[in-house]
C-alpha cells in the first residue's frame, strides 16, 4: 500500500502545477503520522511539514472550532490562493502562541496530526491519508515517546479524539487508508 502511495505522490510531483502538492495525514495519536510525513519528505527529496501539534491551542482547546479556524486562516486560505501558509506556533511550555512560522516555498506541503482530516482540509488536499492504530497501542507509543508524565492528558485526549473523529468523519474524509501494521515499504 505504501509503495502505491509513494508512486501517487511522485506522479503528482511530476505533473505541472501552479501550487504545491498538498497532503493531509490524519489518524489517532501514536499512529505514525509524523514518521510517515518524514518518510515522504525524505523519499521525495523535498517538502515541508506542518504539525497539528504546533497549531493546537493547548490540551483543552485543541480539537475544537479553534483548530478549524486556524486551519481556515493559516492553511486553507493561503493554499487555495497558491501561497505558502503562515501560522502561529503554540509553545507547550509557556502555554501560548509565540513565534510566527512562514513555511518556505516547496513543491510538497504536508499537514499531519490528529484532526487534519477535516472535510475542509481534505477538500483542498491532493491526497488525504488515514492511519489506523488500536487506541491502547497508540497511547503506549505516545507515552514512550513523550513520557509518562502526560498520561492523564493523553487518556483524556484519546477520548476527545474519538469523539472528534466520530463527529467530523475524519476517517471517511480521507481517500487513502493505511491499516495498522501496514509495512513501511519504499
Amino acid at each position: 500500500m505504501r509503495n502505491a502511495l509513494f508512486d501517487n505522490i511522485t506522479a503528482l510531483l511530476d505533473s505541472e502545477r501552479e501550487r504545491p502538492i498538498f497532503l493531509v495525514i490524519d489518524g489517532p495519536a501514536g499512529a505514525g503520522k509524523t514518521t510517515l510525513a518524514r518518510q515522504i519528505v525524505t523519499s521525495m527529496g523535498q517538502g515541508e511539514v506542518i504539525h497539528c501539534d504546533d497549531l493546537y491551542n493547548g490540551w483543552h482547546d485543541a480539537l475544537t472550532p479553534t483548530l478549524e479556524r486556524h486551519f481556515r486562516e493559516w492553511i486553507i486560505e493561503p493554499v487555495s490562493k497558491s501561497r505558502m501558509p503562515r501560522y502561529q506556533k503554540y509553545n507547550w511550555i509557556s502555554g501560548n502562541y509565540e513565534s510566527e512560522i512562514e513555511v518556505p516555498a516547496t513543491g510538497l506541503l504536508i499537514l499531519e496530526g490528529v484532526g487534519a482530516g477535516l472535510k475542509s482540509m481534505t477538500n483542498i488536499a491532493d491526497l488525504s491519508i488515514w492511519m489506523e492504530i488500536p487506541p491502547s497501542l497508540g497511547l503506549a507509543r505516545v507515552l514512550e515517546r513523550d513520557g509518562s508524565n502526560i498520561e492523564e492528558e493523553m487518556v483524556a485526549w484519546i477520548a476527545r479524539q474519538t469523539e472528534f473523529f466520530a463527529e467530523h468523519h475524519n476517517r471517511e474524509n480521507c481517500s487513502i487508508h493505511l491499516p495498522y501494521g501496514a509495512p513501511a515499504e519504499h
